[in-house]
């Protein structure tokens, strides 16, 4: 249970009960229905990832991390939860450093729930097109397991 005011802090659209996030079949599931873990998410990546990647994800110096299209992965839940723990080496043109040895392994699914609830968001709005539906106008950088 959440509070109505972490609920409105949110944004104002409501998302299905069972909406939650997973690429494909075989990719990890995260909770973009449970809002106490989104809030967590939101929290932690205002912490450590606004800097680069702005507010609410939506691009800095760094990629936008809730348009639905990752540059340096796949789209997997499962891929990014790599990119963040490992980082991205200059090899594949990136800087990011690795956040696995100063985020615990829930801190990093909390804040991959906060990227797919916040790219539900702006889908639903119609603030960013469905990547799923889009695919023949913006392609990732690199291949994808979707």
């Amino acid at each position: 249970f959440v509070s109505a005011a972490v609920a409105l802090a949110l944004g104002t659209v409501v998302l299905p009960a069972n909406a939650q996030h997973k690429a494909n079949e075989n990719d990890m599931e995260v909770p973009t229905n449970n809002l106490e873990i989104v809030q967590q998410g939101r929290a932690k990546y205002a912490q450590r990832c606004s800097f680069c990647h702005g507010g609410d994800g939506h691009g800095g110096k760094g990629p936008c991390l809730s348009c639905g299209v990752f540059k340096f992965t796949g789209n997997t839940n499962s891929e990014i939860y790599v990119t963040i723990a490992v980082g991205v080496p200059r090899s594949l043109g990136g800087t990011m450093g690795a956040f696995g040895t100063t985020m615990s392994q829930e801190e990093i699914l909390s804040v991959i729930t906060f990227m797919r609830w916040e790219e539900k968001r702006r889908i639903a709005t119609g603030e960013i097109p469905d990547p799923k539906l889009n695919r023949g106008n913006e392609m990732p950088v690199f291949p994808t397991t979707n």
